[in-house]
């Protein structure tokens, strides 16, 4: 099951990353790379592993805050000049914070996973993990929905809809 979940995710975000290209208005060089940046991550994460899960966290954090950024409107409510559309931009930096946590998170899951020997679970915090992945898969649906409501163009919904898709994959196989 957690096998199928990694592929759904990986093709739910290579789908989510190639239907930027097809967007005409609206997307500029940092929204695509913040797209591919994701994918990339997922992809190491959960394949190869060329990289631990914190370096990932440690790149995309920062690229999430400076996308966000990038779509804050300038003093008058005026629109920055380039700018694409607010909603995606903000999307694409929620996605890069909420893939950068669930990455960490699943280094916590799976059989791959090891305690220290002298750890010991305490009540309260044995859930965290699913907890917080089950906050992202649900964060996802939400934003995901009112993304689809606000953007017409059905390259901007079927991006949203499959960056949806992968995080509750994601946070699927932390929870499951």
């Amino acid at each position: 099951m957690s096998t199928l979940l990694h592929v759904f995710a990986l093709a739910s975000a290579l789908v989510g990353a190639g239907s930027l290209i097809l967007i005409r208005r609206g997307v500029g060089l940092p929204e695509a790379a913040a797209a591919g940046l994701m994918f990339v991550g997922m992809a190491d994460a959960m394949t190869l592993a060329l990289l631990p899960p914190v370096v990932w966290f440690a790149v995309m954090l920062p690229t999430a805050l400076a996308l966000a950024a990038r779509c804050r409107a300038p003093r008058g409510n005026a629109a920055p000049a380039g700018a694409g559309s607010a909603v995606l931009t903000g999307h694409l930096a929620l996605g890069l914070v909420s893939t950068a946590a669930l990455i960490l998170l699943m280094t916590t899951m799976g059989p791959d996973a090891v305690a220290p020997p002298d750890a010991h679970v305490h009540g309260g915090g044995a859930m965290m993990p699913q907890l917080m992945a089950g906050a992202f898969g649900l964060g996802a649906i939400l934003l995901g929905a009112i993304a689809l409501r606000t953007e017409r163009s059905w390259t901007h919904r079927l991006h949203h809809a499959t960056m949806a898709a992968s995080t509750v994959a994601m946070s699927a196989i932390i929870i499951l």
